[in-house]
């Protein structure tokens, strides 16, 4: 016999004030321990409170990482344009959109692929928005965009990551290089990035939700609009 109180999924979900699904994404990860009776799932409180003491800590106190993307429900979609703040107007082919999951939040997701030029030439980039907010750009070496792409890492802070700096905790799965390696010409930026083929496009999410987390934070900090600068 239980000794404790003991929730069931709805329960837990309305007292932490988040979906059902985020809940089982939780379960399913290990993090929250659960007990399955038949086909019912039921969560002592000891479990919960060691759960909400985990996620009371701040998220430099946890050992993140990119595995910490429960789930990317993702499926084509018509192409986007997207105006930037300049009045730009930049069309998006090969379109994808959806919903992640991280760290036990929902959000929109949506990529799609174009070509401008940059460091001196024209290039093929692919744009993430997450929650309709443009978050980062892939650049390729050139326009055929078969190879390697690369886009910067920021720290917490918004900083751009030095070459030779370690990668904060989140990208420790994630291929990590020089930003000139793979994108080389005039104004091309010197720091830290992350590496992928054309096709990782779960690795650009991933970058991009890690990204939109931290801009998250920040605004948590000191309540500020932040204006849709070019990622």
């Amino acid at each position: 016999m239980f000794n404790e109180d003991i929730y069931t999924l709805d329960e837990v979900a309305k007292h932490l004030k988040v979906p059902v699904e985020a809940i089982q994404a939780e379960i399913a990860s290990g993090r929250l321990r659960a007990t399955h009776i038949a086909e019912y799932v039921r969560i002592r409180e000891s479990d919960l409170n060691a759960f909400k003491g985990d996620i009371a800590r701040s998220p430099q106190d946890r050992e993140l990482s990119s595995d910490r993307v429960d789930s990317i429900v993702l499926g084509p979609v018509e192409n986007f344009s997207h105006v930037w703040p300049d009045g730009k107007n930049e069309h998006f082919l090969d379109a994808r959109e959806g919903v992640a999951t991280y760290l036990g939040a929902s959000y929109h997701i949506k990529i799609g692929f174009t070509t401008r030029e940059s460091a001196g030439r024209k290039r093929k980039r692919s744009l993430v928005l997450i929650n309709r907010y443009p978050t980062v750009e892939f650049v390729s070496a050139d326009a055929t965009g078969t190879g390697q792409m690369a886009s910067i890492i920021r720290d917490r802070s918004g900083r751009q990551l030095p070459v030779g700096a370690p990668a904060p905790a989140e990208y420790a799965n994630m291929r990590v290089g020089a930003y000139r390696d793979v994108v080389v010409g005039p104004g091309a930026p010197n720091g830290m990035a992350v590496i992928c083929d054309p096709n990782e496009i779960d690795t650009m999410l991933r970058h991009g939700l890690i990204r939109y987390r931290y801009r998250e934070e920040r605004s948590q900090r000191r309540p500020k609009r932040e204006s849709q600068s070019r990622p």
